[in-house]
């Protein structure tokens, strides 16, 4: 009988392609509210023996721990992310992504369950991202901007995960993603963003002046990286980025390559109503040495997947 492995927030964007990779040699439990689903775009993962969904809140601990029975390790995705969501919803964002990951590391606790690979973001090293590695000392802006609770979340949450692992025996690795992107991407997100806009025969629509920089990270390389995670014993207890720096471009040079790879398309800019993050480059020594990891896949073919995509569900 296969090993199972439950991921909240499995019926989300990254959450899928990781359903989708582990089934092969996992049996999976998706664990989603279904806040943000692209499970209708996949059919054959649904339908898959291998599979089985929960729909449930990481804040029901009863229903978390309940579709927890039997797990041998969690990938733990759910979480309240967007900058919308921090202006308009930052109480919620503080409460379920810190809540909820302690509801996730006690129902592991009370079930047994040993092994976790807990998602945090790049967005906790804040307003300084230049070339960061891991050890990096976090400059999150001032308490009074809601802007950062998304980050403040996120940073306990690599806390309480690193903290029950040494109290409880959980095997814990924080990851740390910069700017994924690609094919089924519904949320939040400049590429996501420009490909809709794009497809639909709508404005790239730029806030501030587009000289912020940012690495992309093609969501197959990503994949790859917490594969190589669950097969390396070296990551557990560690936070670990995982990027692309070699694909690294400003907002503008970004609106242009995707014009160029979509063939038409114009460019509208809008005053930013909060302070831009200039630079979100990531140092990925860490990911290279101790995982072997090297993404594969370049800005251009990244971009072209995507709007393959978005034009085929759009239009």
């Amino acid at each position: 009988m296969k090993k199972k492995i439950l991921i909240t927030g499995g019926a989300g964007f990254i959450g899928s392609y990781l359903a989708e990779e582990f089934k092969n040699e996992y049996g999976v439990v998706i664990y989603d509210n279904y806040h943000r689903s692209s499970l209708e775009f996949i059919p054959e993962l649904v339908n898959s023996k291998d599979v089985e969904i929960v729909k449930g809140d990481i804040l029901d601990i009863d229903t978390l721990e309940k579709a927890m029975q039997d797990v041998y390790a969690v990938i733990h995705l759910a979480a309240i992310a967007g900058v919308s969501s921090y202006h308009t919803a930052p109480l919620d964002t503080l409460r379920v992504n810190i809540f909820g990951n302690i509801n996730v590391l006690d129902a592991m606790r009370r079930t047994g369950t040993k092994r976790i690979i807990n998602f945090s973001s790049s967005e906790v090293y804040g307003v300084d991202a230049d070339n960061v590695s891991e050890e990096h000392p976090f400059n999150i802006g001032p308490v009074s901007e809601k802007r950062w609770v998304y980050a403040t979340s996120k940073l306990t949450s690599e806390q309480f995960s690193l903290r029950y692992g040494e109290k409880y025996g959980i095997e814990s690795t924080n990851v740390r993603p910069f700017n994924i992107y690609g094919p089924r991407q519904t949320g939040e997100g400049a590429i996501s963003n420009f490909s809709k806009n794009l497809v639909v025969g709508k404005p790239i629509v730029i806030y501030g002046d587009g000289e912020d920089v940012r690495s992309w990270c093609y969501i197959s390389d990503l994949v790859d990286g917490i594969k190589l995670v669950f097969k390396k014993p070296e990551s557990i207890g560690r936070s670990i980025n995982i990027g692309n720096p070699s694909q690294t471009v400003t907002v503008n040079e970004l609106a242009e390559l995707i014009i160029k790879v979509y063939g038409k398309g114009k460019v509208e800019f809008i005053k930013a109503d909060h302070a831009p993050i200039r630079k979100r480059i990531p140092d990925v020594t860490l990911a290279d040495e101790l995982l072997g990891l090297q993404p594969k896949i370049c800005l251009a073919d990244g971009l072209k997947a995507t709007l393959e995509w978005h034009s085929e569900v759009m239009q």
